[in-house]
């Protein structure tokens, strides 16, 4: 990352399915002041919810550490987790049809399974891509959970149920 990115700790409910009580999200420092700024996110979250990737957020600084203290504007990007067991074959043929939307992702581990934290870009079909995650969920190729929806919606919502347990 750049050097003058910082990290910013989004407090958690460690009671999820993920256990963490925190997790820190580079930021690109935007105004402000050295005690409180906004900011914009530079990575996906693989467990906070509510935010992606771009979006700008406020964070105070305690403890030296700054701490997310609320969205300013959300970027249009919606987020995406999905939860692979070892051994699945098809993942690589269902992720190409959302990297071909555009979608890309960061990944890393959880008890033995890879965690993806997927990135919709605005400019994507976001219903499009939901029913090529639910159609994969139901082929048993992944558990997906939706951290947030950025996009505009027409007049429903996406609403799949979180957790990955």
């Amino acid at each position: 990352m750049n050097k003058d990115f910082v990290k910013i700790c989004f407090r958690l409910a460690s009671a999820d399915w993920h256990g963490s009580s925190t997790e820190t999200l580079w930021a690109e420092p935007l105004v402000g002041t050295e005690d409180a700024k906004a900011f914009k996110i530079e990575n996906s979250p693989f467990y906070a919810k509510g935010i992606s990737y771009l979006d700008v957020v406020r964070a105070v600084k305690r403890n030296g550490q700054y701490e997310f203290a609320g969205v300013i504007a959300h970027s249009g990007h919606s987020t995406y987790r999905l939860l692979v067991d070892p051994g699945v074959t098809t993942f690589e043929a269902w992720w190409k049809k959302l990297q071909d939307l555009g979608c890309t992702y960061e990944s890393g581990t959880f008890e033995e399974k890879k965690l993806f934290t997927v990135d919709v870009p605005p400019t994507a079909d976001i219903y499009v891509a939901y029913d090529i995650l639910e159609k994969a969920e139901k082929q048993d190729v992944w558990l997906f959970e939706e951290a947030h929806v950025g996009h505009k919606l027409k007049d429903q919502r996406l609403g799949k149920a979180p957790g990955l347990s």
